[in-house]
């Protein structure tokens, strides 16, 4: 099998491994990972449905934790006989996937899918050949509403003739609109992809008409224009999640086949956490779509396999909590008292109790990107809560349950409660606000204009802090630090230049700018 169209090889790999070992190290604040080295790590949302996912062709909306995940999957695909003579077409495919949220509702994705295709012919020696396509997807999401889900997916397909080329006339960009249901506090979610793809991958195998029909097959590519249609629903019991699928491209424009004739995949599986960072996945796949013409003289279009089936893994290298930065102070933790001893003892039932909760913040105010989670002893999982803050989980009595909140401007908190039977289970959780912040970033220089190592202290002046002074070190001349907002009196020392001091104002969320030029003493 000659194929037009190859591999483009590690190379592709290599720039997507480079390109996001830079772009993973800013965190949501737009500074370096350094400045938030204190940032509580949240464990992997491996229950939410929008969690990055090796296998799955249609996709669920939603925010997630800001983090890096790394996907891979491989599988084997069965067509059918394309010539009429006995024939069959097999395929081992495979996907290599950097999937990053620098922001909890931007996510971007470089992907390379490869595949090995074999055609046999009876009494003929095999036709085989190799295909690999990079991929670049940005992604936003948001939540609306209780439970209701929208976001939006930009793509880029890059296939070129010889590796490790890119055919410049037959990039082929897309864009998909995502809207979910999750159920609030239940492990149901249901989603609903459409979008258009405007393909151009043909262009990069120019001499089609000399292919054979089992090169046409194992090509994958378009003449024609796709609209890409999805609906998927997952449900959610503890550790394993299970989804079921089906995705239509729809080929468009003048000469395109049949509807029936289209791309047409259903597929159903299972992920599995099998750790607080590592998931299995796997998947069934058939294709109920028709068979288009692979005569020299027709079209090129892209043919799934009638039957392929799919393993895959996902691990999570962690991240930070998306609407939560750095704390102020250790967390709120809250622990509920056990059920009241004065009840008789009972034996363990099977019949599921309710856990009634609510998360509010100091005084009963309403929180906003409130996020909660909850672990009976295994991986978190997450919970819906409506915009007062209620939830409900169920759980077995005895079950020991820990939720986890965070919102926005608040410090992260916890409660842990024990679940009992023939009672009611009720759980108050309040986030303190965060203290707001401000900084005071500075140089220390000479009259000539040279940095100098000098000592600072920072001494608040009518601010609640304590009243302590707060001594650094400017090394290399530089300083910052953070600060509650007020007045502040700056002393700086260096030795051999006369002592200099100052005094700021500091803004909530802002950053004052102290740059001292010090004189030499006679």
């Amino acid at each position: 099998m000659r194929l037009p169209r190859r591999s483009s090889s590690t190379a592709w790999l290599a720039a997507v491994l480079f390109i996001w070992s830079g772009e993973s190290r800013v965190g949501a604040s737009g500074r370096d990972s350094d400045d938030t080295a204190d940032s509580p790590k949240a464990p992997v949302g491996f229950a939410d449905p929008a969690t990055a996912h090796a296998l799955g062709r249609v996709l669920t909306a939603g925010p997630g934790s800001v983090g890096l995940t790394l996907l891979t999957s491989g599988g084997y695909g069965y067509t059918e006989a394309v010539l009429g003579v006995g024939d069959a077409h097999h395929r081992l495919a495979g996907a290599l996937a950097l999937d990053g949220r620098p922001l909890p509702w931007l996510d971007l994705v470089l992907r390379l899918d490869g595949r090995y295709d074999m055609h046999v012919v009876p009494g003929q020696a095999g036709d085989s050949g190799m295909v690999g396509d990079p991929r670049v997807y940005a992604r936003v999401d948001g939540r609306w509403g209780n439970g209701v889900r929208l976001g939006a997916r930009a793509g880029l397909w890059l296939p070129g003739r010889n590796a490790p080329s890119v055919d410049a006339g037959a990039l082929s960009p897309e864009l998909v609109g995502l809207a979910s249901y999750a159920q609030p506090s239940g492990p149901l979610a249901v989603s609903a992809n459409l979008g258009y793809r405007l393909d151009r991958s043909a262009r990069s195998a120019p001499d089609a008409a000399r292919l054979s029909a089992s090169d046409r097959l194992a090509l994958g590519v378009s003449a024609f224009d796709e609209v890409l249609a999805g609906v998927a629903a997952t449900f959610t019991r503890g550790r394993v999640q299970g989804f079921l699928e089906a995705s239509l491209d729809l080929l468009v424009g003048s000469g395109a086949p049949a509807a029936g004739s289209s791309p047409m995949v259903v597929g159903g599986g299972a992920r599995v956490a099998v750790g607080r960072n590592l998931r299995l996945e796997a998947e069934l796949e058939i294709s109920p779509s028709g068979r288009p013409s692979t005569a020299a003289t027709a079209p090129l279009t892209p043919i799934p396999p009638r039957f392929a089936a799919w393993l895959g893994l996902a691990y999570a290298f962690g991240g930070s909590s998306p609407a939560v930065t750095a704390p102020a102070r250790p967390e709120t933790i809250v622990r509920a008292p056990p059920p009241s001893p004065s009840l008789p003892p009972t034996s363990p039932s099977p019949l599921a109790v309710t856990l009634n909760g609510r998360v509010s913040g100091a005084g009963g105010g309403r929180l906003t990107e409130l996020r909660v989670e909850i672990t009976d002893g295994g991986p978190r999982r997450p919970v819906s809560a409506n915009d007062d803050g209620h939830f409900r989980v169920e759980g077995q009595p005895g079950d020991e349950v820990t939720i986890f909140a965070e919102a926005a401007d608040h410090l992260p908190g916890r409660a842990s409660v024990t679940l009992g039977a023939g009672a009611e289970n009720t759980v108050e959780l309040t986030l303190e606000r965060r203290a707001p912040r401000g900084q005071i970033r500075g140089l220390v220089r000479s009259l000539r204009g040279d940095a100098l190592p000098a000592d600072v202290a920072i001494e608040p002046e009518g601010v609640d802090d304590g009243g302590e002074v707060k001594p650094l070190r400017a090394q290399g001349g530089r300083f910052q630090i953070d600060v509650v907002p007020g007045r502040y009196r700056v002393t700086i020392t260096a030795p051999g230049y006369e002592v200099q001091k100052r005094k700021v104002d500091v803004e909530e969320n802002g950053v004052t700018l102290l740059n001292v030029d010090l004189r030499r003493k006679p």
